[in-house]
């Protein structure tokens, strides 16, 4: 009976090793498809900068370049939360790096809902008043978010 239960054991301990390997290659295939991402939002966002200069509503420009940095920045930050997967032993240091996706992520929408504000297709009091529901909901959540890394910080101290 005991020799089952070292065998079993052994088959188990050999399988745990097999998958967390297997995680490990996933991990640095994501990591790579990331950095691909990252190259082609940047010769994007390079794109958007050279035609900033012929477009006719400059604002509109400029919202669009800010846009492609801050996607590019939430890629980086997810790029770093992968690293810290692998590089970690704890699962919990993750935590940080996906709320500071999380805020690049709502002041990005936030961005785009002041640009969409400022400059209306149609004038529509329900729809402004929908931007400005969103806008304080964001607003909220960030602020929960930020709280959340300040706490976090201070307990993992």
């Amino acid at each position: 009976m005991t020799e089952q239960r070292k065998d079993n054991q052994s088959f188990k301990v050999s399988l745990k090793e097999k998958l967390l390997k297997i995680e490990e290659i996933l991990y640095l295939l994501i990591s790579l498809g990331l950095l691909i991402v990252f190259g082609l939002i940047l010769v994007d966002g390079l794109f958007v900068l050279i035609s900033l200069f012929d477009m006719k509503d400059i604002s509109y420009g400029v919202v669009k370049f800010l846009d492609k940095i801050l996607v590019a920045l939430i890629v980086v930050e997810l790029f770093y939360t992968v690293m810290v997967a692998i590089l970690e032993e704890s699962a919990i240091k993750c935590v940080e790096p996906f709320l500071l996706v999380a805020i690049t992520a709502l002041v990005r929408r936030l961005l785009v809902l002041t640009f969409e504000i400022a400059h209306p297709v149609v004038y529509s009091a329900e729809r402004i008043t929908f931007y400005l529901i969103e806008m304080g909901l964001i607003g909220l959540l960030v602020i929960i978010f930020v709280i959340a890394i300040y706490l976090f910080r201070k307990i993992r101290r």
